[in-house]
């Protein structure tokens, strides 16, 4: 089976034994890859909120 990914959307994409994983952006924030022999094993999502607005 084939998957196919938009290149016209931000994003990230964890392939993994054939499996196409997306990760959508989020307006701040930090994702974290959790690597375990080789392989993505979690990704941890912290997000930031600002509290000052910039002009």
């Amino acid at each position: 089976m084939t998957q196919q990914i938009n290149t016209s959307e931000n994003g990230v994409y964890i392939v993994q034994d054939g499996k196409i994983t997306p990760l959508k952006p989020k307006p701040f924030g930090q994702d974290t890859i959790v690597w375990h022999n080789g392989q993505v094993l979690d990704v941890e999502r912290a997000e930031r909120i600002r509290i000052k607005k910039t002009k």
